[in-house]
């Protein structure tokens, strides 16, 4: 995301004065910040095709119908009950764990690092390989909802193999659900990005006064076991949930409104609730109980709950003003 702010302050020649990398290597020189990037591109290429080569998701073996057969993809090193690798440890998945399974958050991911490398490699005049990047993103978005949207349920899902050896969806909303909304993998029209707003901001689902919650409260696993992704508020996936809906709430298009409004009462329910905790504890904390708003786990964590500082300064859209406006990392 940092890269692509780079890229876009690269393509628009603007100058800007700042204290941190990328904005001191673009205010000072463009042909800097273009070496730069230079200078990590073939790391950032070896990353990508690492993943693609070690994360790759089965579709051939089990004849599911998708735009191309090779964009899938699965976490390995899972446990029964934890996907460490995912960074959202506890977070429900399929059960039992199958090496058939499909993870919705990481193909999302690896649409992200698509496009970043794709507009990187414009960037740089690498033609050849902006083609190649293309190509991969496109299949990577449509086969995001040819295997993980649920229809009926209307949300995206992980999914397994069943034991009449199917594909089928794994369904927990939450988080993941989120995802391919919040690499912007959905085009801004898109008719299910109406539905994953719905569900943000259901509060019988995940809205809450505080902000999103991990895991619906409707589902059967919400708050058992660890408990560490099954309810709790965390602070950067709220940020990229604001991110998003600020992005939606200043351009014209059919979720405009809906964007403005949730944007406006998340970003003032998170960033009391942290600040008022700060008050009463002397902490940020770690992640934040969805119920009572309390901080809990790790605290003094200035980690991604410090991400409630730019929240602050992302602009205040309640005076109903939809101009357009960017936040950068």
């Amino acid at each position: 995301m940092i890269l692509e702010d780079l890229v876009d302050k690269m393509e628009a020649g603007i100058s800007t004065s700042g204290s941190d990398a990328a904005s001191g290597i673009c205010s000072k020189d463009l042909e800097a910040a273009k070496a730069y990037l230079r200078s990590l591109y073939p790391l950032l290429k070896r990353q990508y095709f690492w993943f693609r080569k070690t994360q790759w998701g089965d579709i051939k073996s089990y004849d599911r119908e998708a735009f191309s057969t090779k964009e899938a993809y699965r976490w390995r090193g899972r446990t029964v009950e934890l996907v460490l690798t995912s960074g959202l440890d506890d977070y429900p998945r399929a059960q039992p764990p199958h090496p058939g399974e499909l993870h919705v958050d990481l193909i999302s991911w690896m649409g992200l690092m698509t496009r970043s490398l794709r507009r990187i490699a414009g960037a740089l005049g690498e033609t050849e390989d902006v083609d190649e990047f293309g190509k991969y993103e496109n299949a990577i978005k449509r086969n995001i909802d040819d295997l993980h949207w649920d229809e009926a349920k209307k949300t995206y899902c992980d999914a397994t193999i069943d034991e009449f050896e199917e594909s089928v969806h794994v369904c927990h909303k939450g988080y993941i659900s989120l995802f391919p909304f919040l690499t912007r993998m959905l085009e801004p029209d898109s008719p299910r990005l109406g539905h994953i707003l719905d569900l943000i901001s259901d509060p019988e689902e995940l809205w809450s006064e505080y902000g999103i919650r991990s895991l619906s409260k409707k589902d059967e696993l919400y708050g058992t076991g660890e408990n560490y992704w099954k309810s709790p508020i965390w602070i950067n996936i709220n940020y990229l949930i604001l991110k998003n809906l600020l992005d939606l709430a200043t351009a014209p298009g059919p979720y405009q409104k809906q964007a403005s409004e949730m944007y406006t009462k998340l970003r003032k329910n998170v960033v009391d609730n942290v600040f008022n905790e700060w008050k009463r504890t002397g902490f940020a904390w770690e992640q934040y109980n969805p119920e009572t708003g309390h901080g809990q786990r790790t605290q003094h964590f200035t980690g991604w709950t410090s991400l409630v500082v730019k929240m602050m300064a992302m602009p205040d859209l309640s005076a109903g003003s939809t101009e357009a406006v960017r936040d950068e990392l």
